[in-house]
């Protein structure tokens, strides 16, 4: 792939006769399409193949989902725990904390390699080289799952599933966010998470199916079963076509004008030049201000610069925005209630931990799927500290109810505020990497997007490694009694849960341009939802368009 050529990108002119200063000149570029306007059932109606082409890609999240879930539950099978275990002081095989402990540990590791390491080469080599990348990444993770015979085998796996998943998870919201119409981009967003916890349902049911119909000691035919998602991955990622955006960036613009159309060249009313011009501009209002800060990236320099930049003034805002929803997830009890959810019901004295883990992730898949076909509706800022408050109070009920005597009716109520809890979290999750794939700035949206999920994962990388600890031994190490790890992550969450108010934006329906124009302007994150760019006014003094002003 040549080198970037953004001297041959010449900006869109608006036909907008303005004889005004350079400032107000900038202001006329088209930086919002025609298309924008369009009703969300009409959008997809239209735009049907680009959606297509986001769940196709998505669909890959379902071998994430199920690698980690597969992770979490398969370490309570006797059959695994007998293959790599160890003796224990009175001569039984079992699992070490140690050994625990530093499976959660490299696999979040493991994705902070995929995400931070490997995004600079996304940008060099394309999302879709990127694809094939990670692709080999978790072929070598399950090539050495299948034939583990030590906990230490198992945790080098660990750790290239979690690169893998990491590089996954960098990748796939910029790669969607590329394609996906803006007044139903959220949609296309959540569908990860849909798919995801559609892959992360399947590990724990696969293992109880084995333990009912080929004993308690199955383990190997669900590891094996990892190589189908592996196997329909592959043709989705050769058919997948790279981002117009990525072309517009290298200066490839015949390529970028040719994907356009192969994607949206028979959407009604759509001109793919024009098109292609907007997604020009927007590139042109990047590699400026990339230019303006010296961080044009074509070196490691320049890149590590850009790095740098991420915590720097209003990027710095925005970096814990892309943050924070999935943070919350994390600190609100992901690797309690979800990762490691059948060996605290185990270690809580349930016998059908994986029956509960199932009606679990089977409450995750629907009320992803609702968050998914509203959110572009009613937005998100307000829905995720509503998630918040939820995983919260469901987390405080959790820890009371450790501390009464347990009977069928408290196990019944356990249950119920897991249920509750599980409902809110994904909702978190599924907003945690729309917000990465959205509120990014464009000028730094890769290294942005990168960091904002970096750091939910190091949240993860420490609670994976921790929780196994906690609750061990039935929770030995916290007062004999596993349900104290509610009151640790009620704290942590509540802390978190305060920041998305203060510093979460309203993102639905927005372009890269208003985000960059409302930030640049210190428009206050709960003031967005309302706020009229620029941008906007640009673009209904050009379509004929009256703007109704908000409070």
């Amino acid at each position: 792939m040549s080198a970037p050529q953004t001297h041959e990108i010449k900006p869109y002119e608006s036909h907008i006769e303005d004889n005004k200063g350079e400032d107000e000149v900038f202001k006329t570029l088209v930086l919002k399409s025609e298309l924008d306007n369009l009703s969300r059932w009409e959008t997809v109606k239209r735009f049907w193949k680009a959606i297509l082409i986001c769940n196709m890609i998505c669909f890959a999240a379902a071998c994430d989902g199920y690698q980690v879930n597969l992770n979490g539950a398969i370490i309570a099978n006797p059959g695994f725990v007998n293959r790599v275990g160890e003796k224990n002081a009175a001569g039984k095989i079992a699992l070490t904390v140690h050994a625990t402990a530093t499976w959660g540990a490299v696999q979040s590791l493991g994705q902070l390699v995929g995400m931070w390491g490997l995004t600079p080469i996304s940008d060099r080599i394309g999302r879709k080289y990127m694809l094939y990348l990670l692709w080999l990444i978790l072929f070598a993770s399950i090539m050495i799952e299948t034939f583990t015979t030590n906990w230490s085998q198992w945790a080098a796996a660990k750790f290239l599933a979690g690169t893998g998943i990491g590089c996954l998870q960098a990748t796939l919201p910029i790669y969607v966010a590329e394609w996906a119409p803006a007044n139903i981009r959220g949609g296309m967003l959540l569908a990860y998470s849909a798919w995801n916890h559609t892959g992360g349902f399947m590990g724990p049911l696969i293992l109880f199916i084995c333990k009912k119909t080929l004993g308690d000691y199955e383990y190997k035919i669900p590891i094996l079963t990892q190589w189908a998602f592996l196997g329909i991955m592959a043709p989705i990622f050769l058919y997948l076509p790279e981002t117009p955006s990525y072309f517009a960036a290298r200066g490839l613009h015949e390529h970028g004008i040719a994907v356009l159309k192969r994607v949206n060249g028979n959407v009604k009313g759509y001109n793919v030049e024009s098109e292609y011009e907007v997604i020009k501009n927007i590139i042109v209002e990047e590699q400026e201000r990339l230019a303006a800060l010296g961080l044009e990236e074509h070196n490691w320099k320049g890149i590590l610069r850009s790095y740098i930049e991420c915590f720097k003034g209003t990027n710095f805002k925005r970096t814990l925005a892309a943050s924070l929803p999935a943070s919350c997830q994390q600190l609100t009890g992901l690797a309690f209630l979800s990762v490691y959810a059948s060996l605290f019901f185990k270690e809580a004295g349930f016998t059908n931990a994986f029956e509960i883990t199932s009606i679990l992730f089977g409450i995750k898949i629907f009320f992803v799927i609702i968050f998914a076909l509203t959110t572009d509706r009613f937005g998100r800022r307000n829905i995720v500290i509503y998630l918040g408050a939820l995983c919260c109070s469901m987390l405080l009920v959790i820890g009371i109810l450790g501390h009464v005597k347990h009977t069928k009716i408290t196990k019944d109520l356990l249950i119920t505020a897991a249920c509750f809890w599980s409902a809110g979290s994904v909702g978190l999750g599924a907003f945690g990497w729309s917000f990465a794939g959205e509120v990014a700035s464009q000028k730094l949206r890769a290294r942005t997007s990168g960091l904002g999920s970096g750091i939910a994962i190091i949240f993860g990388l420490t609670f994976n490694t921790s929780v196994p600890i906690m609750l061990l031994d039935g929770g030995k190490r916290l007062g004999n009694n596993t349900y104290n790890t509610a009151f640790i992550f009620l704290g942590f969450g509540t802390l978190v849960w305060i920041l998305t108010i203060f510093l979460l934006p309203e993102v639905a329906s927005r372009n890269p341009a208003e985000l960059d124009e409302m930030y640049e302007k210190g428009i206050q994150p709960w003031r967005m939802k309302n706020y009229i760019t620029d941008v906007q006014r640009s673009h209904a003094s050009r379509t004929g368009q009256i703007i109704e002003e908000r409070n």
